[in-house]
């Protein structure tokens, strides 16, 4: 393998390992190392009051056998994609007021290292007296590539990020709602259950919204209860996130379900709680339509029974007289009646037995 092959390489793992935040419980979206450099710590998630000052060290690591130089520098965060992927603002990027970057101040711009060597730098975070309250994102990149090169675009290389979060004193607003929460189907042949949550951050901090997804059967008895978002998954302010959870029974499953989720948000004593509810059918097909089947037949060999032995007791009064044959004839209409609502008893009390047996 060459080794501008490498390189590309290990730029493409980078890249897919830079793809992946918001799943980590410190701050959900930390950046872990690629396949020729690492960084830690991952995230950096502080408070801090206007005017204050903070200094961090972080380690860059040589994860490849030869030596490297690495050009560290900054980028902002304004916003959050689908699947939770950073966005990182580029030149031309309009302010959010989210911004960190600029408060951020690196010891060096390029550290040179041994393969699989270790080194380190500090980074110094001053917020501003004015600084708007609320968090503010940004991550420190650490790589290959020099600032004139990546700007221009002539060269294939990986880099990886730090991510920081400052939430900076202040009245800062916290405010989440659930956008939508639902089923992807309305009837489930089997309790295999697929729930999708929109959840959206309306306020200027992250939240990690967590809570219990109650499920309840016809019977308003609760049959499960799962923990949504036990990863403590953030969401970036003024953006919404979906979230998927799946509930999974032994049992058959029969009937209607209620699934009542109720979140909490905030700091410790000053928490806020959000809900919502979503309905569901499971219907056993394989269970439902053999049984159905059974049930016509016999109901089925049932009528045909007594239409035949209605037919043959006529068909025997040949020489009775008119008004006997009609007497006989409203019998017959009395006795299919009492066949039709035989039929209707019997199919109801099948299908009590089925939510007896399976609710």
């Amino acid at each position: 393998m060459t080794s501008l092959t490498r390189t590309i390489f290990s730029g493409l793992i980078a890249v897919c390992t830079a793809l992946v935040l918001l799943t980590t419980p410190s701050l959900s979206f930390a950046q872990q190392g690629a396949a020729g450099v690492g960084l830690r710590p991952a995230t950096i998630e502080e408070a801090g009051d206007p005017g204050s000052t903070q200094t961090h060290q972080i380690t860059i690591t040589n994860l490849s056998n030869a030596q490297q130089t690495f050009y560290l520098f900054t980028r902002d965060i304004t916003g959050v994609g689908n699947g939770g992927t950073p966005i990182f603002a580029t030149e031309d990027t309009e302010k959010t007021g989210y911004e960190l970057s600029e408060w951020v101040t690196l010891s060096t711009e390029e550290i040179t290292l041994a393969g699989g060597g270790e080194g380190s730098f500090e980074i110094t975070i001053d917020i501003p007296e004015n600084a708007t309250p609320g968090s503010h994102f940004g991550g420190v990149f650490a790589s290959v590539e020099p600032p004139r090169l990546r700007s221009v675009g002539a060269s294939v290389g990986y880099e990886v990020a730090n991510i920081i979060s400052i939430r900076v004193a202040g009245d800062a607003v916290e405010s989440a709602q659930i956008r939508s929460f639902a089923t992807n189907n309305f009837v489930y042949g089997e309790p295999i259950i697929d729930f999708m949550a929109r959840v959206e951050n309306k306020g200027t901090v992250l939240v990690r919204p967590v809570g219990p997804l109650e499920i309840y059967n016809m019977f308003g008895s609760k049959v499960a209860t799962l923990t949504f978002n036990d990863s403590k998954a953030g969401i970036f302010p003024l953006t919404t996130r979906e979230f998927e959870l799946v509930w999974e029974d032994d049992g058959p499953g029969f009937g209607r379900y209620q699934a009542v989720l109720s979140l909490i948000y905030g700091d410790l004593g000053r928490q806020s709680t959000i809900s919502s509810t979503a309905t569901f059918w499971i219907l056993p097909l394989n269970i439902i339509l053999p049984a159905l089947g059974v049930l016509a037949v016999l109901l089925l060999t049932v009528y045909i029974a007594i239409k035949l032995y209605v037919r043959r007791t006529l068909a025997g009064a040949g020489g009775i007289r008119r008004r006997v044959v009609r007497q006989s004839q409203s019998q017959q209409m009395s006795l299919l009646l009492v066949i039709t609502i035989v039929m209707l008893a019997v199919t109801a009390l099948f299908l009590i037995i089925l939510l007896a047996l399976f609710a």
